[in-house]
C-alpha cells in the first residue's frame, strides 16, 4: 500500500498533514474533498469582471503559499515541494472555474480564452514568487518547473470540463512550457497529485 494512503502515519494539523516518519508536511485533502473545495468562494459581480477574477484567484493562491511549511526544502524533499505546489495550484483551478461557472459569463471567444489563460500564467507565476519572497533560500523549486506543474494542475481540471471549456483547454496542449513534459520526476509527482487529490469526489 502506498504510504499515502497509510493514514497512521499522518497527522492532521490546521489543513496540514504531517507524516510521523519522515516529518514532510503536506495539504490534508480531506479539508477539501467535495463541496468543501468551493464553499468559501465568493463571486463578486461590480465593477470588472476581469480584474474581480484575477483578485479572487491570488487569493485563492494566498493561504496555502503562506504556509511556509509546505514548501520549506528545510522539512521537505524537492518531490513533496513539487507535489504541494501542484496541489496548491489544483486547489486553485478548482476555485477559479467554479467562480467563472457561478458567475453567469460564457467563455466563447478566443480574446476571452486568452484573458483567462493570461491570469491563471500570472497567478501561477505569482505563487512562485509569494513563496520565494517568503523562505528565500529555503525555497529550491525551479521557477519553470513551478510554472509547468501550475499549468498541468489547470489543465488536469480543465480536461474534466472540456465539454464547456474545451477551446481553454486547447491553449493549454500548446504552452510554452511544454518542454519539461518528459521529465519523468514531475510526470510522477502529477500522478502522485492524482491519486492523493482525486477529481471525481470534487463539485465539478
Amino acid at each position: 500500500m502506498d504510504e499515502y494512503n497509510q493514514h497512521k502515519y499522518f497527522f492532521p494539523w490546521c489543513g496540514l498533514l504531517i507524516n510521523t516518519n519522515s516529518c514532510e508536511i503536506s495539504l490534508d485533502n480531506e479539508r477539501f474533498s467535495g463541496q468543501k473545495a468551493t464553499d468559501t468562494v465568493s463571486v463578486y459581480r461590480l465593477g470588472s469582471e476581469g480584474n474581480n477574477l484575477r483578485k479572487a484567484m491570488k487569493g485563492f493562491v494566498r493561504p496555502r503559499c503562506k504556509q511556509q511549511l509546505l514548501f520549506s526544502s528545510r522539512i521537505n524533499s524537492i518531490d513533496n515541494v513539487r507535489l504541494n505546489f501542484y496541489q496548491t495550484s489544483l486547489l486553485c483551478a478548482i476555485k477559479t472555474m467554479h467562480y467563472i461557472e457561478c458567475s453567469g459569463v460564457v467563455l466563447s471567444s478566443r480574446k476571452q480564452h486568452k484573458f483567462i489563460y493570461d491570469s491563471i500564467s500570472d497567478t501561477i507565476a505569482y505563487a512562485f514568487l509569494l513563496i520565494s519572497s517568503n523562505l528565500k533560500h529555503d525555497f529550491q523549486l525551479d521557477r519553470k518547473e513551478a510554472l509547468w506543474l501550475g499549468e498541468r494542475a489547470f489543465c488536469q481540471v480543465l480536461q474534466s470540463r472540456r465539454k464547456r471549456h474545451g477551446g481553454l483547454a486547447e491553449l493549454f496542449l500548446v504552452s510554452r512550457h511544454c518542454t519539461l513534459s518528459n521529465r519523468v520526476d514531475l510526470v510522477n509527482v502529477m500522478r502522485r497529485a492524482e491519486k492523493l487529490f482525486n477529481l471525481e469526489a470534487k463539485s465539478l
